[in-house]
């Protein structure tokens, strides 16, 4: 979430402050502290909006209700900061507090601001100031984490199945008599699984008596042909063919840590991914296995055999709209069949079972030039109707002083910002209206930088379609002059990706020589703005 120019507050008496106040008797821990972030704040020029006041004791989290509403605002990720009197005033408690406290301010990007340091949690060396406090909570965590995966290994070696979902052919079910769990054979998807081996690695037969191996595409079409579901309810795909392939679960073996949990901090955020571990373990299961172990072993050789890796083409395009073309269904890039009986190249979507009908590749290349002058004949007359009345220059004009005004407006809106601590400072206002203004102010400032942006991106679209005209027209003009003077396709090619990011392609009605129903959607190249607004 996008952070506001907000600030927060947090005020708590530690047990030697209430000591010094019963023994002054006129002594206000709160209100000294309060003045003092007060005055930082104000030096800093920090809006505050909210105050925490905690006005009861406790040694957790859980018995201090004002921590528990800053935790929830900080959570949100809208705030810039806390200030506090110094970082012991967030943390005090157990150990599990202090980790709850240090994770919600570095998982939310929140900065801790004290008058002698600001702590950035996302900084490494700021991050070891909560070490110590954690110890003692990370090292219970990882005691009992050790013994639970210490069991859970233990079970792994006497076969038992510690996954928490059994895999397609197999329901998981608990081990009489003992704890854990082992898997039982689904009739109905066993059947399903050995037929998918069996397809895969010898094959179906053939009207003249051969067998010929059948790949996981095939397999996967054959299988939603008779209308059997898939894992999860789904359609069979390649991908979950290949998937039921690799398991060596149908061989009797149990995998474990094949996919391992991998987390990563990113722009202050943990990301998880599960890439492929190559030396996962693998352990006999208790469970009745539904292939041989020589049929898994054929059918990962096979698999290993049939993938190839791609290799870079020396050969020149003899397509002129390959990387331009793309199928409107799936967005995969349209390929070019080589010519054949029907005596013209064809254009086809390479995904098996798209519902995109090709077409020959010269009536798409006549359709492609018919979109380009439909393109400019409309841009034209769209531009010749603004040129006409002024609106684009007037509107350019408009622009830049309703931009210079926001801009003048948002400074005097951080003037008063200044200000509103002066007033509170001299006892003109309460910390109540103060709160109130400071509440306000932040949202006149925050609806002037949305009104700045939106201001911006307005002028950068009016300019946009200036370049657009003095760029990307004299690119399609020079397209249409010029493509059917070329020779070879791949100059074309070249010519085409001077002005076309790329072209969507759309039929879905006739056959390869009806094309009334083909439709094209261009996108022509619009070179980035240099200038800065």
């Amino acid at each position: 979430m996008e952070k506001n120019d907000e600030y927060l507050m947090y005020l708590r008496k530690s047990r030697k402050d209430r000591d010094l106040e019963l023994q002054t008797g006129n002594y206000d821990t709160l209100q000294r502290h309060r003045a003092e972030l007060m005055a930082l704040a104000q030096k800093r020029g920090y809006l505050v909006t909210h105050i925490y006041e905690e006005v009861v004791s406790g040694d957790t989290i859980a018995e201090r209700p004002e921590m528990q509403k800053l935790l929830a605002a900080v959570e949100t990720g809208k705030y810039a900061g806390v200030l506090v009197i110094e970082v012991p005033r967030l943390a005090r408690g157990n150990t599990r507090d202090q980790g709850t406290v240090a994770e919600t301010f570095q998982y939310s990007g929140t900065k801790i601001i004290t008058p002698e340091k600001t702590y950035d949690p996302e900084d490494e060396a700021d991050e070891e100031y909560f070490e110590f406090g954690l110890f003692m909570s990370r090292r219970e965590y990882k005691t009992i984490n050790r013994r639970l995966q210490r069991g859970r290994m233990a079970s792994l070696r006497e076969g038992k199945y510690i996954a928490g979902t059994a895999p397609y052919g197999y329901r998981r079910v608990r081990i009489p008599h003992q704890k854990g769990y082992t898997l039982e054979p689904v009739p109905d998807q066993a059947e399903i699984v050995q037929e998918i081996f069996r397809l895969y690695t010898v094959g179906e037969p053939k009207a003249d008596g051969s067998v010929v191996p059948v790949g996981s595409y095939a397999i996967a079409n054959t299988l939603n042909a008779r209308g059997v579901p898939a894992p999860g309810g789904a359609k069979w795909t390649a991908t979950a063919v290949r998937d039921v392939l690799k398991n060596p679960t149908y061989a009797g073996f149990l995998r474990w840590a094949y996919r391992p949990n991998h987390k990563q901090m990113v722009g202050g955020v943990i990301v998880t991914s599960t890439p492929i571990n190559k030396d996962a373990l693998l352990q006999k299961g208790l469970h009745p296995p539904l292939i041989s172990e020589d049929t898994w072993q054929a059918a990962c050789d096979a698999m290993s055999s049939r993938s190839h890796a791609p290799v870079p083409s020396k050969r020149r395009i003899s397509n002129p709209l390959a990387g331009i073309l793309y199928c409107s269904v799936c967005g995969r890039s349209m390929v070019q069949l080589p010519q054949g009986s029907h005596g013209a190249p064809m254009v086809m979507c390479p995904t098996a079972k798209c519902p995109t009908v090709g077409s020959r590749r010269d009536v798409a290349e006549a359709a492609l030039l018919e979109a380009l002058e439909a393109w400019l004949k409309n841009y034209r007359i769209s531009a010749h109707a603004q040129t006409s009345t002024g609106n684009d220059l007037e509107s350019v004009d408009t622009i830049k002083k309703a931009l210079a005004q926001a801009r003048k407006s948002l400074s005097g809106l951080e003037q008063q910002k200044s200000r509103l601590y002066d007033l509170v400072e001299q006892g003109v206002y309460t910390h109540d209206v103060f709160l109130e203004r400071s509440r306000v102010l932040a949202g006149r400032i925050s609806d002037a930088e949305k009104q700045i942006s939106a201001l911006q991106d307005h002028l950068s679209a009016l300019k946009q379609a200036e370049l657009a005209r003095t760029s990307i027209v004299p690119r399609i003009q020079n397209v249409l002059n010029v493509y059917h003077t070329l020779e070879t396709p791949e100059e074309k090619n070249r010519l085409l990706k001077t002005a076309l990011d790329h072209v969507v392609y759309v039929k879905t009605v006739g056959g390869r020589y009806q094309e009334s129903d083909m439709q094209l959607y261009v996108f022509p190249k619009i070179p980035a703005q240099q200038d800065h607004l």
